[in-house]
């Protein structure tokens, strides 16, 4: 892989994993287009780390709250015995919700890893056409953005309250996060229009959808991962991947701004017209 090749794939991981327009259903596409037949598992870890760092940088300071809150609670608890020091700061209960929506996207998750994945000599289910047309069903789920998050107390938007998303909503949207492990389906897209259905503000949906991504990019890193993998890289492949890993993570916190923008002005369901002409061009060209 040229340095290239490795911006280009940078550039399309940054502004797809948190736009709702599937990082990985472009990732499939531009592959095919670009003539790489099997994928570099080096360099898709080392672009995942890139938009980690973007979504770490951006919500720095509620990772921090849930690592300190979750401190203070567990030290409360051995102090007072006491359960409910365990649920009542918000550091806390956000760190339990978390726990709780990442169960199930890893259990799911790793079940259409093996749809993806097919042992060697099977045919893949998930093919560049395919992922096309679950494109087009991306944007209909995105397009239903237009009648959720109708009521709109601007006061409680800026406001970054727990106390709604309950320990079945965040499972909920746990499932969602799961199911978007398929190609062609957006992570962010699928689990902020569940928040959404499920009566969460439209800022607060985002916030726990991007907080959510960290614990589970992270497992999906550690499976991956192979030290052998960087011995047997050369070092202009190095040079590459990092060239990439670097864009994904400038570009991916630049996505992140606009998508949090687009949410405040309700105006996230506009992502479906691109995803419906992505998807219909790839059905009928791919």
């Amino acid at each position: 892989m040229s340095i290239l090749e490795a911006l280009l794939l940078g550039l399309i991981q940054g502004i797809t994993e948190f736009l709702p327009i599937s990082s990985s259903g472009h990732l499939v596409i531009s592959q095919h287009l670009l003539g790489v037949k099997e994928p570099e598992l080096l360099f898709d870890i080392i672009l995942h780390v890139g938009t980690l760092v973007a979504v770490v940088a951006y919500y720095w300071s509620d990772i921090r709250e849930v690592v300190s809150g979750l401190f203070t609670g567990l030290r409360d608890f051995f102090k007072t015995r006491s359960v409910e020091r365990l649920a009542e700061p918000q550091g806390v209960r956000l760190a339990w919700l978390t726990i709780l929506a990442t169960i199930p996207t890893g259990i799911i998750g790793l079940g259409i890893e093996k749809l993806i994945d097919p042992p060697e000599g099977t045919e893949p289910f998930i093919t560049a056409k395919v992922v096309a047309g679950l494109l087009i069903i991306n944007g209909f789920i995105l397009f239903a953005n237009r009648f959720l998050g109708k009521t709109k107390p601007e006061e409680r938007e800026s406001t970054w309250s727990l106390w709604n998303i309950t320990p079945m909503v965040a499972i909920g949207i746990g499932i969602a996060q799961g199911i978007a492990v398929t190609p062609g389906f957006s992570r962010a897209g699928l689990t902020i229009t569940i928040a959404l259905a499920l009566g969460i503000m439209r800022v607060q949906a985002a916030r726990f959808s991007f907080l959510i991504s960290i614990p589970a990019i992270l497992g999906a890193l550690v499976l991956k991962f192979d030290l052998t993998m960087f011995t047997e890289a050369t070092t202009t492949e190095l040079i590459a991947f990092g060239a990439g890993a670097l864009t994904a993570a400038a570009v991916g916190y630049a996505s992140i701004l606009l998508l949090v923008e687009m949410l405040k002005k309700a105006r996230f369901h506009h992502f479906s017209w691109y995803c419906w002409v992505v998807g219909i061009l790839g059905v009928a060209l791919l």
